[in-house]
């Protein structure tokens, strides 16, 4: 790893115990940091990695693709609801991988990774995470019961 590339680990590490900050995972190498957080007294794993070259990721599983997998058609009511969720609210970014998984995301660019910045976007994760939870979640499994999908 590279000096900037060290500093810049050591900063985000800095910032996180800051925050106060529980790291469960952590790889200088690969530059990936896991944080166990609480929202509504639930976990959420929180990871935090560089994408080279200039951005810090930060993001946070909301649905299992398996989940999503088990509505079918009707999944895109739930990737409608996120795409209007992330209209309303400036810093919810939601993403998803190949395996259909959800993510809530947030990318700094590492000229603007100050601690301030740092901390809104770190932040931005649970608050998304409970509003998913509380406003999209309920509807999702509704709608599974509805039409009779096991979602565990």
């Amino acid at each position: 790893m590279s000096l900037p590339t060290d500093r810049l680990y050591q900063r985000i590490k800095f910032y996180l115990s800051l925050l106060k900050k529980k790291i469960i995972y952590e790889d200088e190498k690969k530059f990936i940091i896991t944080v166990e957080e609480r929202v509504n007294n639930e976990p959420l794993v929180v990871t935090v990695l560089y994408l080279p070259p200039v951005w810090i990721h930060i993001r946070a599983k909301l649905i299992d693709g398996s989940e999503m997998e088990k509505l079918g058609g009707s999944r895109y009511i739930i990737y409608r609801e996120l795409l209007k969720l992330s209209f309303r609210s400036a810093e919810f970014k939601f993403a998803m991988d190949d395996q259909f998984n959800i993510y809530i995301t947030e990318d700094i660019h590492i000229a603007a990774l100050t601690f301030d910045v740092f901390e809104e976007e770190y932040n931005a994760i649970p608050a998304a995470y409970k509003t998913f939870h509380e406003t999209i979640y309920p509807d999702m499994k509704a709608l599974a019961e509805s039409e009779k999908i096991d979602l565990t």
